[in-house]
């Protein structure tokens, strides 16, 4: 019975590590909940996306991303053309790439688009991250902690949106 005890202790031991670990590497363990507007311009065509991004912090390096929102299109007068609908969730593993300006790099393991979601593979092209919509492919972002309650997460040339830590 001594040996079988010692195990449990040990392996005990080697999660409390483990998971330590793991926070070290990204101390986030609580889900968050942030709101993302864009509005970008191609040619006569203007676009607004707004959407719900819901991340939650999953363990092994595993972030899961829910998108859920409207994009609209808008043609050169300003009227609007067309609306489209976000639903989807994005499993993404990260990697790390440096502590100091805490930069992750994020690769999509899976996504999975909801069956309400209508948005095109070109519209998608023109508004979302290759990674929400591209099964394998990465982009990166600084994920910071800006106070008690909230993130700030960016990517590397301007900020994307305040997430609040969900309680």
């Amino acid at each position: 019975m001594p040996l079988l005890t010692l195990i449990f202790l040990c392996l005990a031991i080697y999660k409390q590590i483990e998971a330590k670990n793991s926070r070290e590497n990204f101390p986030y363990s609580q889900a968050c909940r942030g709101d993302f507007l864009s509005e970008v311009q191609y040619d006569d065509r203007r676009f607004k996306m707004n959407t719900t991004l819901y991340f939650s912090f999953l363990n092994k390096n595993k972030i899961l991303v829910s998108m859920s929102g409207n994009v609209y299109a808008y043609d050169e007068k300003g009227k609007l053309v067309d609306k489209r609908i976000v639903l989807r969730n994005i499993y993404y593993s990260y990697v790390l790439e440096n502590k100091i300006l805490q930069t992750y790099t994020l690769k999509s393991d899976r996504v999975n688009i909801d069956s309400v979601d209508t948005m095109n593979e070109e519209l998608s092209r023109l508004v979302l991250m290759n990674s929400s919509y591209i099964v394998g492919d990465s982009d990166t972002l600084v994920l910071k902690k800006y106070d008690a309650n909230s993130m700030l997460i960016e990517t590397t040339q301007s900020p994307l949106i305040m997430c609040v830590f969900v309680k």
